[in-house]
């Protein structure tokens, strides 16, 4: 299909195309992956729009090294990423505490979490970013811990003590003990 993809792209009028069957193909695992790391739907559908756009800029650009599922996710990680360090950001965290916003994102996202698995979802989202998105990746996603290492750009053997390290929080948070980074 990449090689089908490839000549999609070469042609120009068919650029619009490719970039939907991308959107249809890759776009809930891109938004589920931005409200990972983001934990806010609002915050995450941005992150979702400015992926595909730069999905759109750069498709002309792929190279194929790897597949676009990987490429699209290193660009989602990366905008959040971003916009996690951006003066946005921030702002919104202090405005109020930390628990606060968490709080707040639960309340605003109550139905996604629903869809996601609960409770148990939920207490997966209060674990720290490093933990969250490696399990998150790992569990509901069904990624390899390769390709977890190449989309986080950290070894396989990281990836590996984030998985454990996160599941031992999340014992602790489903015990109701708290969590600390």
């Amino acid at each position: 299909m990449e090689t089908l993809s490839r000549i999609a792209v070469e042609n120009k009028s068919h650029k619009e195309e490719h970039l939907e069957y991308l959107m249809l193909r890759f776009g809930k695992k891109v938004y589920q992956l931005a409200y990972y790391f983001l934990r806010d739907r609002q915050m995450a559908e941005d992150i979702y729009q400015e992926v595909f756009l730069r999905v759109y800029v750069n498709l002309d650009k792929f190279r194929q090294e790897s597949s676009y599922y990987s490429w699209i996710y290193k660009i989602t990680v990366n905008l959040c990423k971003d916009y996690l360090k951006s003066a946005t950001f921030r702002r919104i965290v202090t405005v109020g505490t930390v628990k606060d916003f968490n709080e707040s994102c639960r309340e605003s996202n109550k139905l996604f979490e629903q869809v996601e698995g609960g409770e148990v979802f939920s207490h997966v989202m209060d674990l720290p970013e490093k933990y969250r998105v490696p399990i998150c990746l790992y569990y509901i996603d069904d990624l390899p811990v390769s390709e977890i290492s190449d989309i986080l750009k950290i070894s396989q053997n990281n990836v590996k003590i984030r998985l454990h390290r996160g599941r031992e929080k999340l014992k602790k948070l489903l015990s109701g003990s708290t969590v600390n980074e």
